[in-house]
């Protein structure tokens, strides 16, 4: 980058609406596609970008992200001159314990770590979406229009923007108006949670505004893209225009996996001048055996295939035994499916196994998520299967 850029990636989130998928990890800790974590793709992106210095803010069971990321080697974000900084709450001598109550607090109590690089420009991302984007061109923009604060944006259909912060912008893409989740609204301008902010203002409006109420959950999009707006700042819209998918819902997180077995998918993971970095367990490769049938799938490394598999993603170290047929599902890493068994939209969760003879039939409107803090209670819903 020609211009001193800090990124912080927001990761402490619950992710409440996956369910039993983030009860032991926060979400950009789930796994994607058998190979990733959610939070591979903001972190690849930053890389691809050259943004090198990084801060991860964390919260909610922080434990395996921590150990995930590491020292960033897999993102070479430990090369000389970049670096990721894994950060959580902390004690502090005037405040006490700094639980962060809301997303832009989280940053305000992180500020000792940006200012050490003093840098130019404030990256905020998010870490729990699936897209590649080059974050040099949002801050190539952002300088161009001279803007205090520019919002990465997204059309999205009508009966999705009660889920999203929505925009008003006029004929220079200047923002005039943000809502969040809206009951009702006449916009389809979405933010995708990417903001870049100029420091030097940052600081200024917001850290002083907001330092003395830290307990009060400081949010950017219930405290600060408001006060930015209402103060006449410069706050400009950058519309996005590539895949990206919010996998914050169960439903979200199957179509995102479902999304990629078409070949003509507009996120490509097989596009090598864009990689997906991950950190990924040395395994050998992934065993068709005899007798299987496998079609319009991705497996991943590890998995023994003895059954039948139809239009689904495998993770790693996975069985399906004789006779089993899964289709149009998720099956994450190191889960086993017994002999005899029908798995159909569904997501079957990590280290889970599906006894023999069991059927989990879901639909496109009803997808059926199994994990081993629900076994007990899908099996008894769907049919136990029978030894």
């Amino acid at each position: 980058m020609a211009v001193n850029v800090v990124a912080i990636i927001l990761a402490g989130g619950k992710g409440t609406r996956l369910k039993e998928l983030t009860i032991h990890r926060p979400k950009p800790a789930v796994s994607f596609a058998g190979k990733y974590r959610l939070i591979d793709f903001v972190l690849s992106n930053c890389t691809n970008s050259g943004i090198d210095q990084v801060g991860v803010l964390t919260q909610y069971e922080p434990l395996e992200l921590n150990s995930y990321i590491g020292e960033g080697s897999s993102w070479d974000l430990d090369v000389y001159g970049a670096s990721v900084t894994v950060m959580g709450p902390y004690t502090s001598r005037d405040y006490g314990f700094l639980w962060q109550g809301g997303t832009a607090e989280a940053v305000i109590l992180n500020m000792p770590f940006i200012e050490q690089y003093n840098p130019d420009y404030l990256l905020v991302l998010s870490a729990d979406h699936i897209y590649k984007m080059d974050y040099r061109k949002l801050i190539d923009y952002h300088i161009e229009q001279n803007s205090e604060l520019t919002i990465s944006t997204i059309r999205v259909p009508k009966e999705e923007t009660k889920r999203f912060g929505m925009l008003k912008v006029d004929e220079q893409n200047r923002v005039i108006d943000f809502e969040e989740k809206p009951v009702k609204t006449d916009s389809q301008l979405a933010s995708m949670g990417v903001y870049v902010f100029s420091w030097q203002k940052f600081k200024e409006d917001i850290i002083h505004k907001y330092y003395k109420h830290i307990y009060d959950g400081v949010d950017f999009a219930q405290d600060v893209i408001p006060h930015f707006i209402n103060e006449n700042c410069k706050v400009f819209a950058y519309e996005y225009k590539g895949y990206w998918r919010d996998v914050g819902t169960v439903d979200g997180y199957w179509k995102a996996h479902m999304d990629l077995l078409d070949p003509d998918n507009d996120l490509n993971l097989h596009d090598y001048s864009w990689p997906i970095f991950s950190k990924t367990p040395n395994l050998p490769p992934h065993h068709i055996l005899k007798g299987a049938k496998v079609r319009n799938t991705w497996l991943n490394e590890g998995s023994m295939i003895f059954g039948e598999i139809y239009d689904s993603i495998i993770g790693h170290r996975c069985v399906v035994d004789e006779r089993s047929i899964v289709e149009k599902s998720v099956v994450l890493s190191q889960a086993k499916i017994e002999h005899d068994c029908r798995i159909r939209y569904a997501i079957i969760g990590d280290e889970v196994i599906i006894p023999p003879y069991t059927d989990i039939l879901g639909d496109e409107d009803h997808i059926i998520l199994v994990t081993n803090d629900n076994l007990e209670e899908i099996l008894e819903s769907q049919g136990r299967g029978d030894d």
